[in-house]
């Protein structure tokens, strides 16, 4: 039983207001980083050459996880709703386990992810002047690294909720801000490394992918049944 496409659309219909912002975010700072990306090269009074190109376009990496942790937050919000009114009781009685309860959530939040995600990454490749294959690199590499923080950080928000024993969703802008913690190495070190950076964000996105997936392998030990009761 696959419940996904059902707490999709009723995260849509929820959070109406995060799915607008995160279009709007989307689209107005990747058009500014492809705007930023024209300086070219800067030659600083050391002699050392700060390359604007390459720093405004993997910004965008770091930047493509917040725009979909943003219209993710109705997930967290339905879960906890969706426990309280007993649906997640209705769940398990009709024989579906923690792990895939976890699952239908976690579908949902990556899918809803997709649509700020597939947005920014249009802009990037409609303004970059790095050329098709860099814009592609570099588009893959940021939906892997934001899919990677939206799927750990959606499994942390839905697994504390769980634990409370009464949820009320209070906690929801907390996910963003976990998934900007974990992004946060890349923001500093991308004026640092510039290119380099890459290395880096190929290393958060396989920590990040992998952690989220043996926590979703381990759930149905982690989290009680009765901790998904009313």
């Amino acid at each position: 039983m696959d419940i996904s496409r059902q707490v999709f659309v009723r995260s849509l219909r929820m959070g109406v207001v995060y799915v607008v912002l995160s279009i709007i975010l989307a689209a107005f700072i990747t058009f500014s980083f492809g705007i930023g990306a024209r300086a070219g090269n800067v030659v600083e009074s050391n002699g050392r050459v700060f390359d604007f190109r390459s720093v405004f376009g993997l910004m965008l990496i770091p930047f493509v996880a917040i725009f979909g942790l943003i219209i993710t937050t109705p997930t967290y919000l339905l879960f906890v709703n969706d426990k309280n009114a007993g649906v997640l009781e209705y769940l398990l009685a009709v024989g579906m386990s923690q792990r895939d309860i976890f699952k239908g959530y976690l579908k949902a939040a990556l899918l809803l992810s997709l649509i700020p995600m597939v947005l920014a990454l249009v802009v990037s490749m409609a303004t970059s002047t790095s050329g098709l294959l860099y814009s592609i690199g570099t588009g893959t590499l940021a939906a892997v690294t934001g899919l990677a923080d939206v799927a750990l950080v959606t499994f942390l928000m839905i697994g504390f909720s769980a634990m409370q024993r009464k949820p009320t969703g209070m906690n929801s802008p907390l996910g963003i801000t976990i998934g900007v913690l974990l992004m946060l190495p890349e923001f500093f070190l991308l004026f640092l490394l510039q290119g380099a950076i890459v290395w880096l964000d190929i290393g958060v996105a396989v920590v990040l992918a992998t952690t989220a997936f043996i926590l979703l392998l381990s759930v149905d030990k982690l989290i009680m049944r009765e901790k998904l009761l009313p």
